[in-house]
């Protein structure tokens, strides 16, 4: 049976919430089918070293329904572990042999160790070349871990600074709390590190925070990256009325539960980023859980990226009609120099609206590519692959929604993404979506001025208005090019 039949579930016991995180298969292209936590607050007891018999039994009821989700998971596919609260607390051992009990599985306790290599091998999955420190950031503590581009690991430290244990110091604007997260951080040895790679549900709150802030309408925290200090200071005028008061009005608009945690994780983000000399900060949605699936995963060699456009595209095209679109318009990439993973993922999305109505292909294409949560893409590449699957569908920019995108990236840019766009529209009219050879009697050609000819074997192939408006859109496009 294929790992694509076979999801892998992952309970997550941390010392903020318990989460039930279910992925339809082993392999980097893993989608998640389900995802949910549940607040428990069980970091609350880190200093008392023990969660109490009240919080155990909140935390009986969770599993049983989390349990009770994953019964057709089969059960070498079902992963728990727990993290600080559960690791700090001396009645550990009681509370696992009555899960065991309970449950029938055993609940594997991450060692801070084995949770800040894991919470680095969840980056592994969200972006490419990763150079820097990872910091994740939960309700109990703080794990920091150096990976660099050949992604070798090197465990830091964990810190108990976790959100939920600083509350129950104090306030955030204590000087004993301040004083607190400042020692801790102080008597770890760390190196300054230009990227900063922030794991964890309160650093997405911050970056969401600032999402909103900046106005920015493509919510993807995956792809999000800022300046340090831009990021520290623009937050900072809002997060704060002044240097004792949070602007709670302000934060109860965008949050819930969070809200509280919000001044806390932006003092501990504040004095890494001093102590370090941090440049950029690099958000994720990716973590512990996705690291235990990067243990699990066969296919840790091929580009996770890739390996997610196959899987969406599947269906509606073959792999190898793919690759002879691919290479139909690669010619013209020596003129336009584009990144060629770019280039191939069109080719295999090409008909990834053609089962709409024609009215609204082109914005389903759009916003397919926008809101999915690609692996290893930045955010420029994004928007820049979204619009050449709309200019698939479309000659033209018709709607201000894909106006506004067209705004983000340059007018060379969005002159190139228009040719792709139409010569994908082209071969669809030459394929007919289901004789790619056909390709192979229309050779596209361009001269020394940027000229745009067919070598037609078979002429009829070219017959009609849709060749002659594609071939028309692409050569006024090549002449902008030559402009800009």
């Amino acid at each position: 049976m294929s790992n694509k039949n076979n999801p892998i579930a992952i309970i997550d016991i941390g010392s903020s919430s318990v989460r039930l995180v279910i992925f339809d298969e082993q392999k980097f292209s893993a989608s998640v089918i389900f995802n949910e936590k549940v607040t428990l607050n069980l970091g609350k007891g880190i200093f008392m070293k023990r969660i109490d018999e009240s919080e155990l039994q909140n935390l009986m009821k969770v599993l049983k329904r989390f349990f009770y989700l994953c019964k057709n998971v089969k059960k070498k596919n079902l992963h728990i572990f727990g993290s600080a609260a559960l690791r700090l607390a001396e009645n550990q051992n009681l509370i696992v042999k009555k899960l065991k009990s309970e449950f029938d599985h055993d609940i594997r306790v991450l060692t801070e160790e084995e949770e800040g290599e894991l919470s680095a091998k969840g980056v592994f999955f969200s972006h490419h070349e990763i150079d820097g420190i990872v910091g994740d950031f939960g309700g109990g503590s703080l794990e920091l871990t150096e990976v660099n581009t050949s992604k070798q690991i090197k465990f830091i430290d964990s810190l108990i600074i976790g959100h939920v244990v600083l509350k129950k110091i104090g306030n955030f604007d204590d000087k004993k709390v301040r004083k607190y997260i400042k020692d801790s951080i102080q008597k770890v040895k760390l190196n300054k590190y230009s990227n900063f790679y922030a794991v964890g549900g309160s650093f997405r709150a911050l970056a969401k925070l600032h999402m909103h802030i900046k106005s920015e309408d493509l919510k993807i925290i995956q792809d999000y990256k800022v300046d340090s200090v831009e990021f520290l200071n623009e937050l900072r005028t809002r997060i704060f009325v002044n240097k004792n008061t949070v602007d709670e009005k302000f934060l109860s608009q965008l949050f819930k539960s969070r809200k509280k945690s919000i001044p806390y994780t932006f003092n501990v983000l504040e004095m890494l980023v001093q102590k370090m000399s941090i440049k950029k900060i690099f958000f994720t949605n990716t973590g512990v859980r996705e690291g235990v699936l990067y243990d699990l995963v066969k296919d840790k060699g091929v580009d996770p990226f890739l390996s997610q456009i196959r899987k969406i595209a599947r269906g509606t095209i073959k792999k190898r009609n793919a690759e002879k679109l691919f290479s139909w318009i690669l010619p013209f990439n020596d003129i336009l120099k584009m990144d060629q993973n770019l280039l191939l993922s069109a080719c295999w999305l090409t008909n990834i609206a053609s089962a709409l109505h024609p009215e609204h292909r082109r914005i389903f294409a759009l916003e397919k590519i926008l809101y999915h949560q690609f692996f290893h893409l930045d955010r420029q590449n994004r928007i820049m692959l979204a619009l050449i699957l709309y200019f698939r569908y479309s000659n033209n920019l018709k709607e201000n929604f894909a106006l506004s995108y067209s705004e983000k990236i340059s007018k060379k840019n969005l002159i190139k993404v228009k040719i792709l766009g139409q010569l994908l529209r082209m071969a669809h009219h030459i394929t007919g979506r289901l004789n790619y050879n056909n390709l192979d009697h229309c050779k596209l050609t361009i001269n020394s001025i940027n000229k745009v000819n067919f070598k037609a074997k078979k002429t009829y192939l070219l017959f009609g208005q849709s060749f002659e408006r594609g071939m028309k859109n692409i050569s006024d496009a090549f002449e902008s090019l030559k402009s800009n």
